[in-house]
């Protein structure tokens, strides 16, 4: 749900939240700033069809370190590295330069046999200008877009607006959750890898008691219309 919309959303539920006096005609930088303040108080979510709940204040991560929630390199551990060829694979190249200043008369097969059997704990040992340049690979993969298709399971709480709810109500005090319905689930069969919150109650319900509580949540269909964000609701 784009920012515009989200505010309009909300204003249709009378939620108390500043507004530039004419959201259809408002400058995209008077929303961002009232989107901005509406989300520090106030969360939406879109309830799919089969009750799987969408973070509509979420807005996908356009860098590694948003979707993995880190704030410097230092962040990534050995382990990570080891797991991940597109930083072990950097890292093995920036050993095997190592080793050829090194040891200039290593023979190709013995070089690789070295690189693979040495390079993590070089890795993990690497001090001076080798940490330095290993610090700058993964800074240039954090500083990346990540991949969807290939590392959704690695940051499924931060990478979509499925699993920001998800972590969201994790985290969420029990007696809104028991009194809106929503059920966490984590993983729906063996094996399953499906992490998700859901709402079991009605919308126009969860809505409902969710205002005589004085909640600042409320729920809207997933893909409704925005017309009828020009409409005031019955709760």
């Amino acid at each position: 749900m784009d920012r515009r919309t989200f505010l309009k959303a909300l204003a249709s539920f009378g939620a108390s939240i500043a507004l530039p006096l004419d959201l259809a005609t408002a400058s995209d930088s008077e929303v961002d700033t009232a989107w901005t303040e509406a989300a520090k108080t106030w969360d939406l979510f879109e309830v799919g069809e089969f009750r799987t709940l969408w973070y509509a204040n979420f807005e996908e991560p356009t860098t590694r370190y948003e979707a993995y929630g880190f704030g410097d390199a230092s962040d990534v551990d050995i382990s990570m590295i080891e797991n991940n060829w597109c930083l072990s694979e950097p890292v093995k190249d920036l050993y095997r330069e190592y080793l050829l200043e090194e040891e200039p008369e290593l023979d190709e097969e013995t070089l690789d046999e070295r690189v693979e059997d040495e390079w993590l704990e070089w890795c993990q040992q690497a001090s001076g200008t080798d940490r330095t340049n290993i610090r700058w690979i993964i800074d240039d993969w954090l500083s990346e877009a990540p991949n969807p298709c290939q590392e959704w399971e690695h940051y499924y709480k931060t990478g979509d607006a499925q699993g920001a709810a998800y972590d969201r109500f994790l985290r969420e005090d029990p007696e809104l959750m028991e009194a809106l319905g929503i059920v966490v689930i984590e993983g729906d069969c063996p094996g399953s890898s499906y992490y998700a919150a859901e709402l079991h109650t009605g919308v126009e319900e969860a809505n409902r008691i969710a205002a005589e509580r004085g909640w600042t949540i409320r729920f809207v269909y997933d893909g409704e219309d925005i017309v009828r964000y020009d409409r005031k609701p019955v709760v």
